[in-house]
């Protein structure tokens, strides 16, 4: 089976209207999104004509460029079926993964540019490497040197100034004497009532608080011997309802059968009387 060419697919017969340009833009945010939880790429673009992807990958300008680009080929009809799997659209376009150019040439310019300032032989390292946390001394000292350095290191720390003290004028405005000024104020008013109430008692709303004196074991006691008092009543009650109840019911039944006798001698009385007028 022949494959089609990048060119072939690449080349755009005929320029979509407002509506391919919104269907185009949607697809590219579609295919991103499920691209990218497969594997990690910059950016997709998929053609006007609907025949192809774009994957652009990002190279590092060394001679693994060539290996991930062969593998990524060789990739390119797998990740078209896990695509087709998801049903994004009817046909899934062909895939090509493309070399990022902007990304290629700020690498290639890194690269020269460090070519010029270091040589052909200068091998980058990681920064972190370079930081430690402590200095290390590989001159060796004599013991004398090693005491007067400690002196001097005792005499630093205590020639250290005092830490002085915390200010309040935070805004050229002294907090510390403006809260005083508040407190005395508050005070003031106080005093102020407790003077007038101590000369002429007058009537308050303020109710002073009273000390409980109340015994809540006997309360707890009490409440209960009250429910179980309330309680025996309502079973009183209930045994008295039951058997009205029941002395009900049996003069109802009691009653039924007069009344049942009665009808029926009736009905005998009747049907005598009719017959005596047909005999006449």
């Amino acid at each position: 089976m022949n494959m089609p060419s990048v060119k072939s697919l690449t080349k755009v017969k005929c320029e979509p209207g407002k509506r391919g340009v919104r269907r185009i833009a949607m697809l590219n945010k579609l295919f991103m999104k499920n691209i990218t939880d497969i594997l990690s790429t910059g950016t997709v673009k998929i053609l006007p004509n609907l025949q192809s992807i774009n994957v652009f990958w990002v190279c590092k300008g060394d001679a693994s460029d060539v290996q991930t680009e062969a593998l990524l080929h060789s990739i390119a009809g797998p990740l078209r079926h896990e695509l087709s799997t998801l049903r994004l659209m009817g046909e899934v376009p062909y895939i090509v993964f493309v070399k990022d150019r902007q990304e290629s040439q700020t690498v290639d310019l890194d690269r020269r540019l460090a070519i010029a300032d270091y040589g052909e032989d200068y091998t980058p390292t990681e920064i972190g490497h370079l930081l430690r946390t402590d200095f290390t001394l590989n001159t060796k000292l004599s013991p004398e040197v090693k005491a007067k350095i400690k002196q001097l290191e005792e005499k630093i720390y205590d020639s250290e100034d005092p830490i002085p003290e915390m200010t309040h004028n935070v805004y050229g405005l002294d907090h510390a004497k403006i809260l005083n000024r508040l407190l005395g104020a508050r005070r003031k008013t106080r005093d102020a009532w407790d003077s007038i109430k101590a000369e002429a008692p007058c009537i308050t709303y303020r109710v002073e608080p009273k000390t409980s004196n109340i015994d809540t074991g006997k309360q707890k006691k009490d409440l209960s011997e009250f429910l179980l008092q309330r309680q025996i009543q309502q079973n009183k009650l209930y045994k008295k309802l039951r058997s009205e109840r029941k002395n009900v019911e049996i003069e109802q039944i009691e009653e039924e059968p007069d009344y049942i006798e009665e009808d029926y001698y009736e009905d005998e009385e009747d049907y005598e009387f009719e017959e005596d007028d047909r005999k006449k």
